[in-house]
């Protein structure tokens, strides 16, 4: 059963890095390793999501400003660089450097709300009623923030591994 479970559920499952000093520096080196890869993951789902509810919130603007679609497309990049609706990012010393920057290709986000970052959308986009629109807007809002809130807790235990290889290293082998 346990080799059923979620990686994510695993690692921030409080036993996962209890006793870390019992370890050796290659099981923590192991678990961190495991813990980039999860982050990565759900660093991409989020961004996905948000990288949506700017171009929503973009097609929104368009609509309500009596804007042509060509002038939403042309709008793309600009949108998707500057952070877009959101705003400025986090402080640097409030956020995680990623060590990779994509999932592997083979990654499979089918547990929750994750289908809103895969679906069509973005494609329809000009098809979609004001209503779908705000719908898909909560939705998203609500993939991000869990994702989010799910990031930080796996920041924590990456943060614990890392503090403990940290005074390893420090001290030298046990």
């Amino acid at each position: 059963m346990d080799q059923q479970r979620r990686r994510i559920d695993r690692i921030l499952d409080p036993a996962y890095v209890a006793d870390l000093g019992a370890r050796s520096v290659d099981d923590l080196r192991t678990m961190r390793d495991e813990c980039v890869n999860v982050e990565t993951e759900v660093s991409y789902v989020r961004r996905l999501a948000q990288a949506r509810l700017d171009i929503i919130a973009a097609e929104m603007e368009r609509r309500s400003s009596g804007g042509s679609l060509g002038s939403l497309i042309d709008a793309l990049p600009r949108i998707l660089a500057d952070g877009g609706q959101r705003g400025q990012r986090g402080a640097p010393a409030n956020s995680h450097m990623p060590q990779q920057l994509a999932p592997a290709m083979d990654i499979e986000w089918t547990r929750g709300l994750e289908p809103l970052v895969t679906d069509a959308t973005l494609a329809n986009l000009p098809a979609l009623s004001d209503d779908e629109l705000r719908e898909t807007t909560e939705r998203l809002r609500t993939l991000e923030s869990d994702v989010s809130a799910t990031r930080r807790s796996l920041h924590r235990v990456m943060d614990a591994i890392e503090h403990e290889l940290a005074t390893r290293l420090r001290v030298g082998p046990s």
